[in-house]
């Protein structure tokens, strides 16, 4: 039989281990173990695994289990051999599918009904073991549905792995299972692409933001400058993170410029940095921010989104996004005609490639400058 270690956590919860161990000639051949947030769970765990070990030459074939490659080994070689690293969502993707139960499934047994059943599992809102296992409890493992725009996220993070891996782990993948089941998911409704947003703000809601957040800003100069950001997103076009990064030594004043290091990509993000051309608002923006730090507006990217988010609320403005003010800024480019509205000159200014999505961010509603005469241009440019 195998044994069950209970182990306090640091939230005062208990987590219990089951271990079980096989000899062979009075040495352990094999060892297996699991952690549960019940006894129970624990307990069932081994009942089964034990159970499973009984039949002929089930330990031998346990034994050889433990030397295949499972998805969240392939997963982790994939990983380790990118020189550069993934961007912030790839990461987290492969990282999650990892700690599924998917995880532990050997690439040589996976066919298509697994990758229909991953992405079945995802759907419904399966979740997979926290990171750190002293978040682990019953509740963590709720069901919280998800939509097909998530599930399709994942499943294609995973894709790239299937692609480009078997290389990497001397393995042969499963490409023609995966796709094959990806084609009944579409079918099923259970993968979908990102519906394509065209929310733009109006000039009154962003009157209500910048109202807001000046009035918080003059009562405690120690809150992040929201007002700055706001302006600097809709003069400069690029995203929150993008700007929170920006460093001094990578804007040209004399020929206004800025270097956008490592801009997201859909295949190269790290390494990825363009320079871009700045609109005279949005130098003046920049010029307007104190230099006794390194960076332009250092603050985290985290931080400004969801205080963005909180403070839509707080006004009364629904399904804003802090990234559709990149929707607002390259729509305007296009409305005043910025470079003789020649798209080439505004690729220039948002940093898209001739390849890229810069369709996806055109919504163009008028001919002219709405922001013309604009009564916070003023207060945007004034030195912080």
């Amino acid at each position: 039989m195998g044994t069950i270690m209970q182990r306090k956590k640091k939230d005062g919860s208990l987590s219990y281990t089951a271990v079980i161990r096989k000899k062979k000639g009075g040495k352990v051949v094999l060892t297996l173990s699991e952690t549960f947030p019940s006894h129970q769970a624990a307990k069932r765990w081994m009942r089964n695994a034990e159970r499973d070990l009984k039949g002929k030459n089930a330990v031998e074939r346990a034994i050889a289990d433990r030397h295949r490659k499972t998805w969240a080994d392939v997963i982790q070689d994939y990983s380790d051999a990118s020189p550069k690293g993934f961007g912030k969502t790839k990461t987290a993707n492969l990282a999650y599918l990892q700690r599924l139960d998917f995880g532990k499934i050997a690439v040589e047994d996976t066919d298509d009904h697994v990758f229909f059943t991953l992405a079945q599992d995802l759907l419904k809102g399966v979740q997979a073991r926290p990171a750190d296992p002293r978040e682990d409890s019953p509740e963590h493992y709720t069901l919280k549905p998800r939509l097909p725009q998530t599930v399709n996220s994942y499943m294609a993070t995973l894709r790239t792995v299937v692609l480009y891996g078997g290389p990497i782990s001397n393995i042969t993948m499963p490409i023609q299972a995966f796709e094959t089941a990806i084609l009944s998911l579409r079918h099923q409704d259970m993968v979908a692409r990102s519906d394509r947003r065209t929310r733009r703000p109006s000039l009154e809601e962003l009157d209500r933001l910048l109202t807001y957040f000046y009035a918080r800003y003059q009562a405690n100069s120690r809150c992040v400058p929201m007002h700055k950001i706001i302006g600097a997103a809709i003069t400069l076009a690029h995203r929150q993170k993008a700007l929170c990064s920006l460093p001094w030594v990578d804007v040209d004043e004399t020929r206004a410029r800025i270097q956008i290091r490592n801009m997201k990509h859909p295949r190269r993000t790290q390494g990825n940095n363009v320079t871009t051309w700045v609109t005279e608002e949005g130098l003046k923006i920049i010029l307007s921010m104190p230099r006794d730090r390194d960076r332009v507006f250092p603050y985290n990217a985290d931080a400004v989104s969801r205080l963005f988010t909180d403070a839509c609320k707080i006004v009364g403005i629904v399904d804003l996004h802090f990234h559709d003010l990149r929707h607002e800024a390259i729509s305007r480019f296009f409305e005043t005609g910025l470079g003789g509205g020649s798209r080439d000159i505004i690729m220039r200014y948002t940093g898209h490639s001739p390849d890229g999505s810069l369709s996806r961010y055109i919504h163009v509603e008028q001919v002219g400058d709405k922001y013309a005469d604009w009564k916070w241009w003023p207060v945007l440019f004034a030195p912080l």
